[in-house]
């Protein structure tokens, strides 16, 4: 036997056994879905899943004529682990509704995983049986999406992403329109990369909010440091003010005491030969004693003149009087 893309064809006991799983998988499947009905408190959710429980009994039907049509025989019975998956089903009823729902989207995620698997074997097997597995897996990721889409409701876990969207999608164009697995593979890809990308997009938006908030934290920065400085202004200034008010009543007090007090604390200033008046002090002193001492050279000079040529000195002292009378009256 070959098949349409050439090779070996699977061998028609592979598919019976692969039928044969996914019956007994739905078997398990129903024995879970009974105790949920039966522990849920919420009777709307007990509806929904009696709605996914009659999914169940439509795909036993189903595999039963598909796996008599090859001339196998069907197993309708549970797995060994069928007891197991029960057993974690009441175990959740402790729990309330949350635990009831938790255990049975576990027990949905191993249904959901296995009807995956086989639809991805499918695409090696008979046309009819490869649309009927598809289906199922179509109603397997609806029952998984959900009850955790519930539990997000609840608070619990995060519902369901885009990769289940992804395969959904996937799957419903391959009933549709008969493209290949490798293609709904390949529209898989694409949607992780559309959701890489969306990823890429929210962490340059944190950069951006992150350097929005480095350049607030700058700019409060340079408020905070020109204000600082505007008050350092503010104290200098004040500062003065104090000083110039200090020196103003000082001075003022000082005029209050009369010129005798006056005269000998200006004396006593001239009299400073040490201290930060020091050098002013001894250059007005300087200037005193210069002037002095002109005078003295200017009378000195003068009388040293009349003794060599007195009837000139009479003569000159004679005219500049007539002038200085002239001008006088």
């Amino acid at each position: 036997m070959t098949q349409p893309g050439g090779g070996a064809a699977p061998a028609v006991s592979e598919i019976v056994d692969g039928l044969n799983d996914l019956l007994q998988l739905n078997h398990d499947a129903i024995g879970a879905y009974d105790i949920a009905i039966e522990k849920l408190a919420d009777r709307d959710h007990a509806n929904q899943i009696l709605g996914f429980r009659r999914d169940h009994e439509r795909h036993i039907q189903e595999l039963n004529e598909l796996v008599a049509a090859l001339g196998g025989e069907a197993k309708n019975q549970p797995h060994l682990t069928g007891p197991f998956k029960q057993a974690l089903q009441s175990l959740g009823a402790l729990g309330g509704d949350r635990g009831v729902l938790a255990a049975f989207r576990q027990n949905e995620l191993q249904v959901r995983s296995k009807y995956e698997l086989y639809a991805a074997k499918a695409n090696h097997w008979p046309q009819n049986v490869k649309r009927a597995i598809d289906r199922n897996a179509l109603d397997e990721e609806r029952h998984y999406r959900w009850v955790a889409d519930a539990l997000q409701a609840m608070g619990v876990g995060t519902g369901e992403g885009a990769e289940i969207d992804a395969a959904t999608a996937a799957r419903e164009r391959t009933l549709v329109t008969g493209t290949t697995v490798e293609n709904a593979v390949e529209a898989i890809v694409d949607a992780a990369g559309v959701a890489r990308e969306r990823i890429v997009d929210a962490a340059g938006t944190a950069r951006e909010r992150l350097a929005d908030v480095a350049g607030t934290a700058r700019e409060r920065a340079t408020d905070l440091a020109g204000t600082a400085r505007e008050r350092a202004s503010e104290l200098a200034g004040t500062a003065r003010e104090r000083v110039s008010g200090l020196a103003e009543s000082v001075r003022g007090h000082g005029g209050a005491e009369g010129s005798t007090g006056g005269g000998n604390r200006i004396s006593g200033l001239l009299d400073m030969e040490e201290g930060p008046l020091a050098g002013p002090v001894g250059r007005v002193r300087g200037g005193v004693g210069t002037a002095r001492q002109g005078a003295v050279d200017a009378t000195s000079t003068l009388e040293e003149r009349i003794r060599e040529k007195p009837v000139q000195m009479l003569l000159i002292a004679g005219v500049a009087g007539f002038f200085v009378g002239r001008l006088l009256r």
